[in-house]
Parts: C-alpha cells; sequence; structure tokens
C-alpha cells in the first residue's frame, strides 16, 4: 500500500486579496483531506473567512490545495464563496468567482463546517492555531504521513 505524501511547501503565491493568508485553525481533517480556517473578521452582520482545503491527492485538474473565501450570515445561517482558488504546491492555478447568493450548505460540507467555526465563539476552537498556509500545509502533510489509528469496533 503506498501513500502519496506532500512535501511541506511554502505558503502558495497569492493574488492581492485580504486576509486568504495568515493565522488559522484546524477545522476538520479526515485520512485524505485537512481543512484549516482563517479568523474571521466582521463586515457588519456578515463575517469572512478563508476555508484552505489541503488533500493527500490532487484532484482532475491537478489542484492539491484549494482556498475558499467565504462570506457568512451567522443569524441567517446561510453563507456563499467569494473565491475559490486553486494550487498545485505553492503554484497558483486558477481563481474563480462564486454565487451572488447566500444559501444554507449542506450539513457536513466545508462550508457548513466553516459557518459553524466561524459564528462559534472563539474561546470554543478546539485547536492550536497555526502561523499561516505554509505551517496548515505542513500540519496536513504530518497528518496524512501519520494517519490516526483506526476505532477499534
Amino acid at each position: 500500500m503506498s501513500a502519496l505524501l506532500f512535501a511541506a511547501t511554502p505558503a502558495p503565491a497569492q493574488e492581492a486579496v485580504a486576509g486568504l493568508d495568515g493565522p488559522m485553525r484546524q477545522v476538520f481533517a479526515a485520512p485524505a483531506v485537512a481543512g484549516y480556517m482563517t479568523a474571521p473578521t466582521d463586515d457588519g452582520a456578515l463575517r469572512r473567512t478563508w476555508t484552505w482545503l489541503f488533500l493527500k491527492d490532487a484532484i482532475p485538474s491537478g489542484a492539491d490545495t484549494l482556498a475558499l473565501e467565504w462570506e457568512i450570515d451567522c443569524a441567517a445561517r446561510t453563507a456563499r464563496t467569494v473565491h475559490t482558488v486553486l494550487y498545485t504546491g505553492d503554484t497558483h492555478l486558477k481563481t474563480d468567482g462564486g454565487p451572488a447568493d447566500r444559501s444554507a450548505p449542506p450539513a457536513g460540507s466545508p462550508g457548513a463546517i466553516t459557518l459553524e467555526a466561524a459564528c462559534a465563539p472563539a474561546e470554543r476552537a478546539r485547536t492550536m492555531p497555526v502561523a499561516n498556509a505554509a505551517a496548515a500545509r505542513a500540519a496536513a502533510n504530518a497528518l496524512f504521513a501519520n494517519p490516526a489509528p483506526a476505532a477499534r469496533r
């Protein structure tokens, strides 16, 4: 059984998008993906944050990292992606805009997980912060290289 392991890479070369990189916390981890979120900012009734998804295996486009900018309405429990940025390692592939309207994200999706984490009080965070995307990528690579043992049944 072989596993594709990514070497730690520097923070992806970024476009001039505020808040894309900075301190973040792990919000979920699975055998093939780890998600990290920047600290949410308040924009009136809305919160904005970035979720970085580090993938163990690249998707068909070749991307192994996705950064999603979210606009979240905590009161309405809705969100929308403002930007989705795809990377291979630290190489930018493309940036796409998101839908104009917010909606309730499907349960268990990265959007739902991000909404819950962004709307929760900061003191409820369960993970230690990391410095930036490069540190989050290194932590994700460590998770992929040393997965948690499967629970006994």
